[in-house]
């Protein structure tokens, strides 16, 4: 890319970014405003909802009322937070506002090893372990997690690719059998 091409493509992402930062804090500013009016009056959310339905689908009211009350950080509205958006939205806004400022967060490993993760970032089990309903497991309460999560994997019966019924052998699509566990098979039988 030659230099005047890269300035150009500079100042198109610096445009953007201001004019999306300046809509956001609109957006924001919207919704304060909505909930001033609901706070004075709960009917007022029905007018809001008839005046716009144009343009402002129903379901996006309750969203703008938890963003103008800061229960939910203005970037889960864009779909911010990605596959854990409704975990996240479930936290408080202070804690929201920790993630989407990319706080990385402890997370213990099963060896007892401590890991800085993103949660935006993290695997499902990842945030499974971090995340309870309403705040982020301390270390204490992580550690109680692996140990009752191991216990469940402990627990769960061996899934063989075959099933013996009345001396007859049923087998599971793609099963392939090694010689030991042929002369298994033959001894159950």
């Amino acid at each position: 890319m030659t230099n005047t091409m890269q300035a150009t493509q500079a100042t198109y992402i610096k445009r953007f970014r201001d004019s999306f930062a300046l809509g956001i804090e609109h957006i924001v500013k919207a919704a304060q405003v909505y909930v001033e009016a609901i706070d004075e009056n709960p009917k007022f959310a029905d007018v809001f909802a008839a005046e716009f339905q144009d343009s402002i689908p129903a379901s996006a009211w309750s969203s703008f009322e938890a963003v103008g009350r800061k229960w939910m950080h203005p970037k889960l509205l864009l779909g911010g937070g990605g596959k854990y958006a409704n975990k996240i939205k479930r936290l408080p806004y202070s804690l929201q506002e920790r993630i989407f400022s990319g706080e990385k967060f402890e997370l213990l490993t099963a060896d007892g090893d401590i890991l800085k993760v993103d949660i935006r970032e993290a695997t499902q089990s990842q945030v499974e372990q971090l995340i309870d309903f309403s705040h982020t497991r301390t270390k204490s309460e992580q550690k109680a997690y692996i140990e009752a999560h191991k216990q469940t994997c402990e627990t769960k019966p061996e899934i063989l690719p075959y099933v013996i019924t009345d001396g007859k052998v049923s087998f599971r699509r793609g099963t392939i059998l090694t010689r030991n566990e042929v002369k298994r098979l033959l001894q159950e039988m």
